[in-house]
C-alpha cells in the first residue's frame, strides 16, 4: 500500500497535519487538535464540522421566508444538502485512516505532558477501535498499524510521572482512571478476542502468518513487561481485569476437550503458553524494580490467579490421562503440563506475594519465621503433586519429584539416613 493510492486532496491533508503543532503560547490547543483527528478514526462527526453545521442551521431557522425555510429543511431530509453536510457520512477511506494513525500518534507523543494526560483516554480508545477491525478484516493493515502505535502510546504513558501532568491532581487522577479503564478495555477486546485465534477460514501465506504471530507476541510482551511490570498507579480492580486477560488467554489450551485439543493450530497453543509464562514472570520476585510497591501489587494480584490456573491445568492432565488409559496424550497437553511444572520449580516469591497465597495461616507464620517463603506456592499445589507422582509420562514424574524435593527443603525436612 502506497500513499499514491490516496486521492491528491487527502495526500495534501496528510502532509499538512504533521505541521499543525501548537506553539508554546497556544499549548492548550493540543487537546482540541488531537480530539479533532480522533474523530476521523472513530467515524464520528468532528467538533469543527458539528459547530459549522449548527451555525448553518441557526441561520436557516432565522430566515423570515417560511417557504424558503421549508425548502431548506426538505433538502436536508431528502439528502440534497451541501457537500459539507455529507462529507463525514461519505467517510475518508480506510487508506487515509491507515496513514493518519501514525501521524496522530506522533503528534500525541510530542504534546506537553498535561495536554497528553487529558487526551490519552480518547487516544487509547480510538486506537482500540482501529485494532478491533481485525475481527472483520484479519488480512487488513489498519489493525496492524494501530497495534504498533498502541504499543508506543501505552509504553510511553505508563512511564509518565505525576509531576509532569500539571498541578491539578484531581483532574489528573480522573484522567488516569479513565486511561486505565480504556487500556483494560482494549486488552480485553484485542488480546482476548483476536490474538492466538483462527479468525478466518482462508489460509494465510506463511509470511503473513509469521508476521501476525510476531505482532501478537510483541503486544503480549509490551503488555507484561512495559505495562503490568512498570505501572505505578493502576487501580487494583483494573489490575485484576488485566491479569484476568492473561489468564483467559492462558486457559485456552487446557479448556479444550481431549478430542479436539490436538487439532489446535500451533500458533494458538504457542500464544496460550506465552500468556501462561508471562503470568509466572509477573509473580517472580526477580522482576522487582525501583517501583517496588506497585510491582508487588501486581504480583499479589497475579499469584492467586496463577495458582488456580496451574491447578486446573494439572487437574485436566490427570483427568485426560485417566480417561485415555494406555493411549497416548496429545503432545500439546503434555507440553503445557511440563511447562507449568518447570515454571513452578523456577518461581521464587517475595514475602508479600507469598502472604497473598491461599494457604493456612499457620503455614504462612512458619514460613515467615523460618524466612523460607520463596517457594510457598508449591505448598498450595501439594495435593495435586501427590496425585501426579504416578503419571505414565516420564517427564511429568521427574518434574514432580523435583518439586517435592523443593517442598521438603522449604519446610526444612531432611532424610533421616
Amino acid at each position: 500500500m502506497t500513499v499514491n493510492c490516496i486521492p491528491a486532496v487527502q495526500r495534501g491533508i496528510l502532509e499538512i497535519i504533521p505541521m499543525l503543532r501548537p506553539t508554546t503560547m497556544l499549548s492548550s490547543m493540543w487537546s482540541p487538535l488531537l480530539l479533532e483527528l480522533l474523530c476521523y478514526l472513530n467515524g464520528e462527526e468532528s467538533p469543527l464540522h458539528r459547530n459549522s453545521k449548527e451555525i448553518r442551521e441557526q441561520n436557516s431557522d432565522a430566515l423570515a421566508n417560511g417557504t424558503k425555510r421549508s425548502s431548506v429543511e426538505q433538502g436536508h431530509i431528502n439528502g440534497t444538502g451541501t457537500k459539507g453536510d455529507t462529507v463525514v457520512g461519505c467517510g475518508w477511506g480506510i487508506l487515509f485512516i491507515e496513514k493518519l494513525v501514525p501521524i496522530m500518534v506522533n503528534l500525541f507523543l510530542e504534546a506537553p505532558p498535561n495536554e497528553r494526560c487529558s487526551a490519552s483516554p480518547q487516544v487509547i480508545q480510538g486506537l482500540g477501535r482501529c485494532m478491533n477491525t481485525r475481527r472483520d478484516n484479519p488480512r487488513g493493515t489498519l489493525w496492524r498499524v494501530s497495534a504498533e502505535c498502541f504499543n508506543r502510546v501505552v509504553t510511553d504513558e505508563v512511564r509518565q510521572e505525576n509531576a509532569e501532568c500539571g498541578s491539578d491532581m484531581n483532574s489528573y487522577r480522573l484522567s488516569r482512571a479513565r486511561f486505565w479503564k480504556e487500556v483494560a478495555d482494549v486488552y480485553e477486546t484485542f488480546l482476548v478476542g483476536s490474538c492466538g485465534r483462527v479468525l478466518s477460514s482462508d489460509v494465510p501465506s506463511a509470511d503473513s502468518a509469521t508476521a501476525d504471530e510476531s505482532l501478537e507476541m510483541t503486544v503480549l510482551t509490551v503488555f507484561g513487561d512495559s505495562v503490568l511490570k512498570l505501572q505505578k498507579e493502576a487501580p487494583v480492580e483494573v489490575l485484576q481485569r488485566l491479569v484476568n486477560c492473561l489468564d483467559r488467554c492462558a486457559s485456552r489450551t487446557g479448556s479444550l476437550p481431549i478430542q479436539t485439543v490436538g487439532l489446535l493450530p500451533l500458533h494458538c497453543s504457542r500464544f496460550s503458553l506465552g500468556c501462561l509464562q508471562m503470568m509466572f514472570s509477573l509473580c517472580s520476585c526477580i522482576l522487582k524494580t525501583s517501583s517496588y510497591p506497585a510491582v508487588s501489587e501486581t504480583s499479589k494480584v497475579s499469584i492467586s490467579i496463577l495458582t488456580k490456573r496451574c491447578e486446573v491445568i494439572l487437574g485436566q492432565f490427570l483427568a485426560d490421562e485417566n480417561d485415555l488409559g494406555d493411549r497416548p496424550l496429545p503432545s500439546v497437553r503434555i507440553e503445557e503440563t511440563v511447562c507449568v511444572l518447570q515454571e513452578l520449580a523456577r518461581l521464587i516469591l517475595d514475602i508479600e506475594t507469598a502472604n497473598a497465597l491461599n494457604i493456612p495461616l499457620y503455614l504462612k507464620d512458619a514460613l515467615r519465621e523460618n524466612q523460607s517463603h520463596g517457594r510457598a506456592h508449591l505448598l498450595s499445589l501439594l495435593p495435586t503433586f501427590s496425585e501426579l507422582v504416578v503419571s505414565r509420562e516420564p517427564r511429568v514424574r521427574e518434574l514432580v519429584q523435583v518439586l517435592l524435593r523443593l517442598i521438603s527443603s522449604e519446610l526444612g525436612l531432611q532424610r533421616l539416613t
